[in-house]
């Protein structure tokens, strides 16, 4: 079995995406990744060919020869990965988000990540970290057939709080040392929250993207001061100066809601609305936006305030802590 965390973003994201951060001259990235995580699990089975089957969605697919499967449809991110890199025998693979569909919290990025890092090792083979989220970020864009971003990938892999910058040399990762004594009250602060509309990231990224490139209204000069808050966001988190994290936050958000229509809802905005009267600090919808999940900033003393109003409003609180593992593979087969 091999797991992977999936994370929450705090501010930069799109910012991740190549070649975006080299017209960008630079992106900036800050995520923390979460104990809700992506997990799969190889089991030999009887005959030839490879069996997959998605329990969080209830289906399947199989082929007597691993190069037959389909990358269509909702396993064809699974299944690319496994033509890319077969199993030596016969296989079932069983796969299983934690997270809800649409969640914006990068689960399909960590399950690609989880299932590479599997395949691979079934095959006695080992692939050097950067090694591994380029495969998996090319294996991703050549799927949903829009440039795929990395900042979930290494989140998925390393786990932890990650500060990261993005430029020609790939990306910089600077993290937050486990044991550092104020990680804990970062995770009092914050509460993640499902709003109860799925979303597809790339189709939003993407039109950002264009719209960058072409130069379309004040788009560049957005992105660039989301880059410039995630920039000062990581910063700010090396010091450990938790109290300016919110503003931060709320400004990436502010900013971000404007780049393209449907990245924030009436239903979203209601929701923020309802935090903010229980005494939240900061709301952001995780990933590109447009539905999926909120994360809230509020002082630990207004959490259980911020949680009922989300509730009342029509989202659903979801538990976490913050994973400091990453990948994790125990027994394979």
């Amino acid at each position: 079995m091999v797991t992977a965390p999936n994370r929450i973003d705090l501010a930069g994201g799109t910012t991740d995406l190549y070649p975006l951060y080299i017209f960008m001259e630079g992106g900036y990235t800050v995520n923390v990744a979460i104990s809700i995580r992506s997990r799969v699990i190889f089991r030999e089975h009887v005959g030839i060919g490879i069996k997959i089957f998605s329990e969080d969605l209830g289906t399947s697919t199989e082929a007597s020869d691993p190069k037959d499967l389909s990358t269509d449809g909702p396993l064809g991110l699974i299944g690319r990965a496994v033509k890319t890199f077969p199993p030596l025998t016969a296989t079932e693979i069983l796969t299983h988000n934690e997270a809800p569909a649409g969640s914006g919290l990068g689960a399909s990025s960590a399950l690609l990540v989880a299932l590479i890092k599997g395949l691979l090792r079934l095959r006695s083979e080992e692939e050097p970290q950067r090694e591994l989220i380029s495969l998996a970020v090319n294996t991703e864009t050549s799927v949903i057939g829009v440039p795929a971003g990395s900042q979930d990938h290494i989140a998925a892999l390393f786990g932890g709080i990650s500060v990261l910058r993005f430029d020609n040399r790939s990306f910089q990762r600077r993290a937050i040392p486990e044991g550092t004594d104020w990680i804990e009250r970062l995770e009092d602060m914050l509460v993640l929250s499902y709003t109860g509309e799925g979303r597809f990231s790339g189709m939003n990224n993407w039109e950002v993207t264009k719209n960058f490139i072409d130069n379309v209204g004040d788009t560049r000069e957005k992105l660039l001061a989301i880059r410039d808050v995630a920039r000062e966001t990581g910063r700010v988190l090396m010091a450990g100066d938790l109290g300016k994290i919110p503003a931060l936050v709320q400004k990436e958000w502010d900013i971000r809601r404007t780049l393209a229509p449907g990245i924030s809802t009436p239903r979203i905005d209601s929701i923020m609305a309802a935090t903010s009267a229980a005494g939240a600090q900061a709301n952001k919808i995780c990933g590109a936006g447009g539905g999926g999940c909120m994360v809230t900033i509020c002082p630990p003393r207004q959490r259980s305030a911020v949680e009922t109003a989300i509730a009342e409003a029509g989202g659903r609180v979801i538990p976490f802590r913050i994973d400091t593992h990453g990948t994790v593979v125990s027994e394979l087969i």
